[in-house]
């Protein structure tokens, strides 16, 4: 009984002395760092419509369009377009084009609308197009680019929905562009 009492007693004398010991240390030897203060001042950012207009040319409703029916037409990032069959449509077409301009080899993101709703002139009916931004590989509507020379191009083409029975007109409406740094 009398060893245990002593092992007791010293194993407690023990962690008196480790416990003790960073304090003695801490009071000794403060613990010490520094930071930096850091600012880039970088010029705004601007955007210029180059070609504004994600134009899908003129259709023309054929014989065969049906009136509850959607038909799609495509105009891709290269000016390609896809037209139904059951459509004719016009051989001028234009994806809109922009450019940004900022601070040279400086990385920024650029972002558009998921899709703009085109509004008729003398109707209450309307077109849905689901914009497409060049570089958006996930279809979030952002892509990054580098401001080469303190410039970047890029383009905005999309689909666009048509209802079979929509009324004839002109349908348009504008899009949000934006743009910041990473």
């Amino acid at each position: 009984m009398i060893k245990l009492m002593t092992k007791t007693a010293l194993v407690a004398a023990t962690g008196l002395v480790f416990a003790a010991t960073p304090a003695l240390a801490a009071d000794g030897n403060p613990a010490t760092a520094t930071g930096t203060g850091k600012v880039r001042i970088l010029q705004p950012l601007s955007i210029d419509a180059t070609e504004g207009t994600l134009d899908f040319g003129v259709l023309v409703k054929g014989t065969t369009v049906a009136a509850g029916s959607y038909y799609d037409f495509t105009l891709d990032q290269s000016g390609n377009f896809t037209c139904d069959a059951a459509w004719a449509c016009s051989a001028d077409k234009t994806v809109a084009t922009f450019t940004v301009s900022g601070a040279e080899d400086e990385s920024v993101q650029v972002t558009i609308d998921d899709t703009v709703d085109l509004d008729g002139d003398a109707t209450e009916d309307f077109l849905v197009v689901d914009l497409e931004l060049l570089g958006d590989n996930d279809d979030d509507n952002k892509s990054d680019f580098t401001l080469t020379n303190g410039e970047a191009e890029f383009t905005v083409a999309g689909t666009l929905t048509v209802r079979g029975d929509v009324d004839t007109g002109t349908y348009s409406e504008t899009f949000a562009v934006s743009a910041e740094y990473l």
